[in-house]
């Protein structure tokens, strides 16, 4: 009798040991691995375990030897880790938004168009144009480089700018270029040979440093910033148009705005000697000129009340007529 139980015991006991050996080949399944990312992205698993021959390996006494399922299992349940790329065998183990079980590598994966959460513990749309709905930088990363999410949108980030489908470093003026993408913020730009960022010939940086404006070569022609006036020294954008500065004049023949030299001021040479009215024809008549560096009436002129008027016009003839009756008044009055 007690040897049959006996017996009996030793066979309960060994169906116990099988059961167990069976369960634990259950959960000790090794876990695959593509790279060492895999395995230290399993917070259970010890910091230093690497990836190697497919494999996580776990750091032991004896040296590497490859991580157990178990391992993980049983510390997950002390500690939740990151939900993505733990151990599981169906789909049903992932069970997170966008969430997928890859049986070739037995882990939890973001389907096609997903990306990982920054806390692993849900996937996120992969963003699918630029100012896509976002809510982290992976979203967008995964769309196109050099992007972030500001505002709850997708855009370039600091010191870039969108073009032909990139976010390309924004050079500045002047500053050293290698794409003329790199220079294109500034509209009209190019990329030169010096390899530069720099406006086109016959075009002048704007201002505001955003925009190539072209140089005017005509005065009085189309303007809208000063800037565009720089052929003529002593001009300004006035009115829409390059004119020259307040108390300078333009001088055609010359192509050059001088400083407005009235009778009797100094002068270097004719061009600065200059009546208003004598502008007011065109051509200009000259009835002021210099001479020994002073403007004074040219021949057949004379001074009248700060103007110079040909001695044969009309105007002098009254200015005599004037004259005389003035004189002969102030003689009859000392009569």
């Amino acid at each position: 009798m007690k040897t049959h139980v006996a017996v009996m015991s030793a066979v309960i006991a060994l169906l116990i040991v099988n059961l167990v050996t069976a369960d634990l080949r259950k959960i000790d399944s090794q876990i695959p691995c593509a790279e060492t990312a895999n395995c230290t992205n399993i917070p259970t698993l010890p910091p230093d375990t690497v990836c190697q021959e497919g494999y996580c390996m776990c750091p032991k006494d004896e040296g590497l030897v490859r991580c157990l399922g178990s391992q993980a299992a049983i510390h997950e349940i002390k500690r939740p880790g990151p939900l993505i790329y733990r151990w599981c065998k169906h789909d049903q183990d992932c069970n997170f938004h966008g969430g997928f079980c890859n049986t070739t590598n037995q882990q939890c994966y973001c389907s096609k168009g997903y990306v990982p959460s920054n806390d692993k513990h849900h996937c996120l749309e992969k963003a699918q144009s630029m100012n896509f709905t976002c809510t982290e930088d992976n979203q967008c990363l995964a769309f196109l480089p050099n992007t972030t999410c500001l505002s709850n949108k997708c855009v370039c980030v600091s010191g870039y700018h969108y073009m032909d489908n990139a976010c390309w470093e924004m050079a500045g003026y002047g500053q050293p270029c290698t794409k003329i993408q790199e220079c294109s913020h500034i509209e009209g730009s190019n990329c030169t040979d010096n390899m530069t960022c720099e406006c086109g010939v016959e075009t002048v940086l704007s201002e505001d440093g955003k925009r190539c404006l072209a140089v005017v070569r005509d005065i009085r022609d189309e303007c809208e910033e000063s800037v565009q006036c720089q052929t003529f020294e002593h001009s300004s954008c006035i009115e829409k148009m390059c004119q020259c500065r307040e108390g300078y004049h333009y001088e055609r023949d010359m192509s050059r705005c001088f400083l407005n030299r009235g009778i009797d001021d100094e002068c270097a040479n004719n061009y600065e000697c200059y009546l208003a009215e004598d502008y007011k024809r065109d051509p200009p008549i000259e009835s002021l000129i210099c001479k020994v560096n002073v403007c004074v009436c040219a021949e057949n002129y004379i001074k009248a009340k700060n103007v110079c008027v040909n001695d044969g016009s009309p105007f002098f003839a009254s200015f005599r007529v004037i004259t005389l009756i003035a004189f002969l008044r102030l003689i009859y009055d000392h009569l």
